[in-house]
């Protein structure tokens, strides 16, 4: 055991010593238990309120042309020609590609003369018959003889209607040279140029798509579904125009498109692969904005407007269990409400479950607080926006 010398102070001065010790505890003590609480954090709020807005959803929809064609070569030959340039807009019925000619005429020719021939013996053999009738009936032939002459009557008939069918074919493939628009429309670009050989086997020579009107192609779940055929007044067993809902457009670049189009075609099952069911709508495309294959966003809108709750859309935060606002209670507590959101209009969400109107919840001041924490709330003076 090691003992240290220390000195020894006077009992008066150990007495002052332990005083002055007790005495600075005293004072932090009192010290801390005078300062302030501080203030509940300050946060904006916004009233949940009621509006009057007409219920819509959108889909992914895709423009697809009512009359697209490739246009294919239906016989082999040199492309001898091309009537209109590449991207021109025809008519129905307008020249577009003709193909070498002489090949098809001679056969054509050929295929006449065939005929001709055909007919001259089938008209011999008919008079042979026609004689030999004459014979049977005086006894001077035998009747094997008689329809032997008959077959061979029958046959060279048989051989003028075949001879027609060839004349028949042999017009087609010589108007099948030349490839005409089968409906108005714009023409693509053209695969082949003048003088190359192509046929049926070939790719096609171009693509005629028709411009005006349009459809969009969309597709809607089971549950968008039922609640269209609900909220959007749509009979699935009567979409004709007059009593079908109306539809609109937003264009890729954010634009809405000025025109409303149609519901035309609800299909009558549900893919079993995406569980969707497919509608189709349609435009008139005045303007020939919307092409063939441009992806846009169908707005189906409700054909009645109806009183819905809205809440700013900055009040909305989302987690594992879905969407959710900080509400403020009666005793100015954050509450967490978790809610159903239907459309988006402008900066607000529709909400449709875990508010109520008068509710006010949190758009400003959200990471300074949380459930449970009292707070000091303060009234937004203009709608809030998202940060």
């Amino acid at each position: 055991m090691i003992f240290l010398n220390l000195p020894i102070l006077p009992r008066s001065l150990a007495f002052a010593a332990v005083a002055s010790v007790l005495l600075a505890g005293c004072s932090d003590d009192s010290k801390k238990a005078a300062a302030p609480a501080a203030p509940p954090p300050a946060v904006t709020v916004a009233k949940v309120t009621s509006q009057t807005i007409r219920q819509s959803a959108n889909f992914v929809g895709q423009v697809a042309a009512i009359d697209q064609v490739n246009l294919v070569a239906r016989v082999s030959g040199f492309l001898e020609k091309k009537a209109v340039a590449d991207g021109s807009m025809v008519k129905k019925g307008d020249l577009i590609f003709t193909i070498e000619k002489a090949q098809y005429e001679a056969a054509l020719m050929k295929a006449k003369a065939d005929l001709a021939s055909a007919k001259a013996e089938a008209a011999l053999k008919s008079a042979n018959e026609k004689r030999d009738k004459d014979l049977l009936e005086k006894g001077h032939i035998s009747e094997a003889a008689y329809e032997a002459t008959l077959a061979q009557k029958q046959q060279a008939a048989a051989a003028v209607e075949s001879a027609q069918s060839e004349l028949q074919q042999a017009e087609l493939n010589l108007s099948y040279t030349d490839i005409a628009a089968p409906f108005a429309g714009q023409l693509g670009k053209t695969t082949y140029s003048v003088g190359e050989v192509v046929g049926p086997t070939t790719d096609p020579l171009a693509t005629l798509i028709s411009l005006a009107p349009v459809y969009v192609d969309f597709s809607v779940s089971e549950a968008q579904y039922l609640n269209a055929v609900k909220t959007h007044g749509i009979d699935p067993t009567d979409i004709s125009p007059d009593k079908s809902p109306s539809i609109k457009l937003v264009l890729p670049n954010g634009t809405n498109y000025d025109e409303t189009g149609k519901i035309v075609f609800i299909d009558n099952k549900v893919d079993a692969a995406t569980g969707t069911i497919s509608f189709r709508g349609q435009f008139e495309n005045k303007d020939n904005r919307l092409l063939s294959g441009t992806y846009v966003t169908v707005v189906l809108e409700a054909p009645k407007t109806e009183a819905a709750l809205v809440v700013p859309q900055a009040a909305i935060q989302r987690d594992q269990q879905g969407a959710f606002a900080l509400a403020i209670t009666s005793d100015k507590k954050v509450e967490q409400r978790y809610v159903d959101l239907a459309q988006q209009i402008e900066t607000n969400y529709v909400v449709t479950k875990g508010l109520k109107e008068g509710d006010e919840v949190i758009v400003e001041g959200l990471q300074k607080v949380r459930p449970g924490v009292v707070v000091n709330p303060v009234l937004a003076t203009k709608p809030a926006e998202k940060s």
